[in-house]
């Protein structure tokens, strides 16, 4: 039995945010380069997409398939990026209708990374009932902050957000939900987020 792909639109620049999301997502790939389907082509004039197809159990039998779209363009070609997607900066993630930029894009590729990771027999239903609560979550941020109203600059709040997933990321480890070397590796990867690591 297959199941519809679900399918999540990252889309990237060459700023050093798109920087940092595009670490996290190399490392994605990576990580479960055995349970996937990957390729990439060019977009004339100046992108690329990468597809990857993450290959995942379900709990109506058979597989689903999430799926990744990752587009990235030159900066001076930022403008028809934003037009065509209907995107108004970057980098951007798109999950069903939702869109989201800025910082939201690094917390939603980390938490996607975290739970491809950490746990070995994950369902695509568990994927995107997660992903949904995600994007909840991060909508209902967002409507907290119109209304308070904080002068923080972009890398204050990097380094905040950041500081928060390595704190959750301790947290799974003393709950034995994610094993030493999963930990390690994501510590790190967060590390030279902040700037800790060459």
């Amino acid at each position: 039995m297959s199941i519809v792909p679900y399918k999540i639109y990252f889309y990237l620049s060459q700023d050093e945010l798109s920087n940092k999301l595009l670490k996290i997502l190399d490392e994605l790939i990576k990580d479960v380069r055995n349970k996937s389907k990957i390729s990439s082509r060019d977009i004339w004039p100046a992108s690329a997409v990468t597809n990857v197809k993450i290959f995942l159990s379900s709990v109506l039998g058979g597989r689903e398939e999430l799926e990744c779209e990752i587009w990235t363009t030159l900066r001076e070609h930022e403008e028809g990026m934003k037009r065509r997607f209907g995107l108004t900066s970057l980098p951007a993630v798109r999950i069903g209708e939702k869109i989201f930029t800025g910082l939201s894009t690094l917390e939603i590729a980390s938490d996607l990374h975290s739970l491809l990771t950490s746990t070995a027999n994950i369902t695509g239903e568990q994927i995107l009932y997660h992903l949904a609560a995600t994007a909840q979550r991060i909508v209902e941020k967002d409507l907290k902050k119109e209304v308070e109203v904080k002068e923080i600059s972009e890398s204050n709040i990097l380094k905040a957000s950041i500081n928060e997933r390595v704190a959750k990321l301790d947290k799974l480890l003393k709950e034995g939900k994610i094993d030493e070397e999963t930990y390690k590796k994501m510590k790190r990867l967060y590390e030279e987020l902040l700037g800790k690591s060459p």
